[in-house]
């Protein structure tokens, strides 16, 4: 059997997340949806995306398939948001070792689908640009057992933040000191819910506090004293966690990261530059995004009321009263900005002082100081990439290039609706 990650129209409320990556790349807990998954099942796992960034996930992942079955036999079928939850693994896994054709339901909304493989195949034929839509895997429901569960889809994007701190628990199985915990480290709790990779160093002063939750330190990673980290909490490999950084309970922080501020159940995907203090909390920010000194993400109204989200022309409540920002990969923070709370950053956008709505993609947005925001030219977005790249010893492919062109004029339309000005911006 063979694992298909399929992305179904529902990414679109996982933007800014997703508008440079799969839905399956998404981080919740130790891993993302598609490491978990291929963790799982130890099967080969099959990429089914949008057709724009096919070409940058193939470089981005080197033989992985992505968009290409040539056998349609023995093929089941996984919904990208699925939430890597163990119990949900096992229950998906159990549906497909009993039925030789059955479709898994999370409130309407496809799970899972195992069909026979001319099915399969017809159903993907009729995929529109990747995208796998429910209404066309509906029409199988005749073909097989079907079955139904609560709660087993990311639906929101608050859903990572609430998953993530219940899914670094569970991710970690592992606990010793492979790389350098100093003398003068202080650990609040058993050893036994700390683990230090390889190559990695915790200096003096270092507060490890572990009562609450397990602390998880990876390879190559150096923690420089004093500052504070908070179980349960995730840290990448070659990331660096600066003096005076506060590390707080439920913290994600991916590959090759710089943390000087204090997070609070966050993620930080991975290459994100927060080198001085600031606060993040409860947001999800992308990759390549810099964090400018002061900056912070509001995540609690005045009046201690839910926080709302806008998901395309509605508003929607989240429910919560605590949650911060949706930050898209490639975004730059001036010092002192302000981000109030439940706010979309949209991808490669410059944010000056208060941001006090979503921003689209390739926005300037100064209208706390100019009244009006500026397109960010396409030029300039790819050589500032090109300049942070270096700086981290990467080169610009093409196929990204391709994307970031493609990405600029598609979201030229929503510039336009939330008033982006087509001109210069000039600040000296």
């Amino acid at each position: 059997m063979r694992i298909l990650l399929f992305e179904d129209e529902f990414h679109k409320l996982l933007d800014p997340l997703v508008s440079m990556r799969a839905v399956a790349e998404l981080r919740l807990g130790f891993h993302s949806i598609f490491e978990a998954v291929s963790k799982f099942f130890n099967l080969e796992v099959i990429l089914y995306v949008r057709s724009y960034i096919v070409d940058v996930l193939k470089v981005r992942f080197g033989g992985l398939k992505v968009n290409c079955i040539d056998d349609f036999d023995d093929v089941l079928m996984v919904n990208s948001r699925l939430i890597p939850k163990a119990k949900n693994l096992n229950l998906i896994s159990s549906l497909a070792s009993k039925n030789a054709s059955f479709m898994l339901f999370d409130g309407g909304e496809i799970v899972a689908v195992k069909v026979r493989g001319s099915l399969l195949e017809d159903i993907l034929s009729k995929s529109h640009d990747g995208v796998v839509k429910s209404d066309t895997l509906k029409t199988l429901r005749g073909e097989c057992s079907v079955y139904d569960v609560d709660g087993i889809l990311i639906k929101n994007l608050w859903d990572i933040i609430l998953l993530n701190e219940d899914l670094i628990k569970e991710g970690f199985t592992v606990h010793g000191v492979n790389g350098e915990l100093d003398d003068h480290t202080i650990v609040y709790g058993s050893k036994s819910n700390l683990y230090v990779g390889e190559g990695s160093r915790v200096e003096g002063n270092v507060n490890i506090d572990v009562r609450s939750g397990p602390v998880y330190i990876g390879r190559n990673v150096n923690v420089l004293g004093p500052c504070r980290i908070e179980g349960p909490s995730y840290i990448g490999d070659n990331t660096i966690i600066l003096s005076g950084a506060r590390i707080r309970s439920g913290s994600n922080i991916g590959f090759n990261c710089r943390v000087g501020g204090e997070v609070e159940a966050s993620v930080l995907h991975g290459y994100v530059n927060m080198y001085h203090p600031s606060f993040v909390g409860h947001s999800y920010v992308c990759e390549w995004v810099n964090l400018a000194a002061f900056t912070v993400t509001s995540d609690l109204k005045n009046t201690y009321g839910n926080i709302r989200v806008k998901i395309g022309d509605s508003i929607v409540d989240s429910g919560l009263n605590k949650l911060g920002s949706f930050i898209g990969d490639h975004v730059k923070t001036s010092i002192n900005c302000g981000i109030f709370a439940g706010k979309r950053i949209g991808i490669f956008s410059h944010l000056f002082g208060y941001v006090y709505e979503d921003v689209p993609p390739f926005t300037i947005y100064s209208k706390a100081f100019m009244g009006r925001s500026y397109e960010l030219k396409l030029e300039s977005a790819l050589e500032t990439m090109r300049r942070v790249y270096l700086r981290r010893g990467r080169q610009l492919s093409p196929e990204e290039v391709g994307l970031v062109k493609y990405l600029f004029q598609a979201s030229d339309d929503e510039r336009v609706k939330a008033g982006v000005v087509k001109g210069s911006l000039s600040i000296i």
